[in-house]
């Protein structure tokens, strides 16, 4: 076989995920919890994070009865020295990072009017600022190695809702993000993505008396299907931005 034919093979090769680390942030339900499954069914070994210690040790707890290889960190992506401990404590057990999935956000709703400045405070911080700073407390270690940051946004990124100023601001300013670091960290072979869902029946909704129809809506392994595809294409290649949409007409 010659050398031209080999490299086209191994270019279209899955990546394998056997032994890789990966850290899932909002890991401990909904998208976040049905990510880190995905992953370790495909041999990764994955880094569980999330603001709620019980939960998000449960779900660890849970992936391990299956054989699986993980742990949980409790951490507020808000913060600096939490997410400083979540990317520390992943070397020190694993030695090493390779995947990086920024999950973790949350939702308050209402008019421009009438939305509360310290609820503007909250969604900005947990879907933009989160990001922002898992991502540059992650790069120093992938940068030693190659690797890969997913950053599963929403496909409120382009589409305004209204009585959703915050949630749409901080998820647009978050794909702007990911572009800006995807063009940042591209020579040096880290591959960047933005995972656009739109509904997905996950607790998102649990406080939200008006949403629509769950039968409608993506399933959480839905995304992780999606997310692990990302994960496993071949090295030569990045897919900078999917969007992920219910196939009955809801955004």
């Amino acid at each position: 076989m010659n050398m031209l034919k080999q490299n086209s093979i191994n270019d279209g090769q899955i990546n394998n995920l056997e032994g890789k680390i990966a850290i899932v942030t909002g890991a401990s339900k909904g998208i976040g919890k049905a990510i880190a499954v995905a992953l370790a069914d495909a041999g990764a070994k994955v880094v569980l994070a999330a603001r709620t210690r019980q939960t998000v040790e449960q779900a660890a707890a849970e992936l391990r009865e299956t054989g699986a290889d993980a742990i949980a960190v409790p951490t507020d992506i808000t913060d600096v020295n939490a997410v400083k401990n979540l990317v520390q404590r992943t070397l020190d057990t694993y030695q090493n990072l390779d995947i990086l999935i920024n999950n973790a956000g949350s939702g308050k709703f209402g008019t421009v009017a009438d939305f509360a400045p310290s609820d503007w405070d909250s969604v900005i911080n947990s879907n933009l600022k989160g990001v922002y700073l898992c991502a540059k407390y992650a790069l120093p270690h992938l940068l030693q190695g190659g690797g890969q940051i997913i950053n599963v946004l929403s496909i409120a990124a382009k589409v305004a809702f209204p009585a959703s100023s915050a949630y749409c601001a901080a998820k647009a300013g978050a794909l702007a993000l990911t572009k800006v670091l995807a063009a940042e960290v591209r020579d040096q072979n880290i591959r960047v993505t933005a995972v656009l869902p739109g509904s997905v029946e996950t607790p998102f909704w649990d406080d939200i008396p008006q949403h629509p129809d769950f039968e409608k809506m993506l399933k959480p392994e839905h995304v992780a299907n999606v997310v692990l595809s990302v994960c496993q294409q071949p090295i030569g290649m990045v897919t900078e931005e999917i969007v992920v949409m219910p196939p009955l007409g809801i955004l």
